[in-house]
């Protein structure tokens, strides 16, 4: 008796094996894309947008920027022909802030981008100029476009003198109360810092936990973190806005998505 059990066991979980398989192949699970599209390689950053920051030497000052087109799938062995528009709501203006001199590029056969020239024009940008280029992938041939990635901006911005690497004091107000104390700020490329902890200390001293360090941008005195990881508590993300004030102290205001932890931290930098 125990061996008719046994086998109508293993032919039940063999039946039912078979099933979850068809089911699979139903469902798709098991299909692989094939396809191809092309887009713009930076178009998967927050609002399909990137920043060129540059810094002006002179007013005939010209720099050389490029634009990666990506072909998404498997390389073809003809070239893939693509054609790039300018958006009707972009600020910038040809001639002015920008020159593209060719909205016809060409993927090489057996390649898998390509990169298209832009120039800069940065004699011609002034302090409180912020002009935006949005560029759009027009025709691609016979290659599909991505519906996700097909635009990009360009935030075209004037830098401003920033040194804010060191060691500061900070006081934090919100909802982990009033904490105060001290974080390190690194420069890790011009305009791009990251701080040892922005929580300013509250998730150390009011949770017990480690530090949260976070990578933010500051351009002529205006401070953005956008999507930093939570590696502390996981499954969230910091973001805030800040500013660096005439006297050096920085102010940020910096909040979970969340957990809806939030708080604004006053830096003083520690003068050794």
């Amino acid at each position: 008796m125990a061996t008719k059990l046994k086998t109508v066991g293993f032919f039940l979980l063999l039946g039912m094996a078979f099933w979850i398989s068809s089911c699979m192949d139903e469902s798709g699970f098991n299909i692989v894309w094939e396809g191809r599209e092309v887009e713009f390689d930076d178009a998967s950053r927050p609002n399909n947008s990137i920043q060129k920051i540059m810094t002006k030497t002179n007013d005939n000052q010209v720099d050389q920027e490029f634009v990666r087109v990506n072909l998404v799938g498997a390389q073809v062995d003809q070239p893939v022909p693509v054609l790039l528009g300018v958006d009707p709501t972009s600020t910038a203006v040809e001639g002015v802030h920008y020159r593209l001199e060719d909205r016809e590029v060409t993927i090489p056969a057996n390649s898998s981008f390509v990169d298209v020239p832009l120039e800069i024009l940065t004699g011609n940008l002034a302090t409180d100029e912020m002009p935006d280029l949005t560029l759009t992938i027009l025709d691609a041939g016979e290659t599909k476009i991505s519906t996700n990635y097909f635009q990009l901006t360009i935030e075209i911005r004037l830098s401003c003198p920033s040194d804010l690497e060191g060691v500061y004091n900070t006081v934090t107000v919100g909802t982990g109360g009033t904490v105060n104390y001290e974080v390190t700020i690194t420069e890790l490329e011009p305009f791009t810092y990251r701080i040892s902890d922005i929580t300013g200390g509250v998730y150390s001293q009011v949770f017990g936990a480690e530090d949260n360090p976070a990578v933010f941008t500051e351009l002529c005195g205006e401070i953005t973190i956008t999507d930093q990881p939570d590696l502390v508590f996981g499954e969230d993300t910091f973001n805030g806005t800040g500013s660096v004030n005439e006297d050096g102290t920085i102010r940020i205001s910096w909040r979970t998505e969340e957990s809806e932890e939030s708080g604004v931290t006053t830096l003083t930098r520690v003068v050794e």
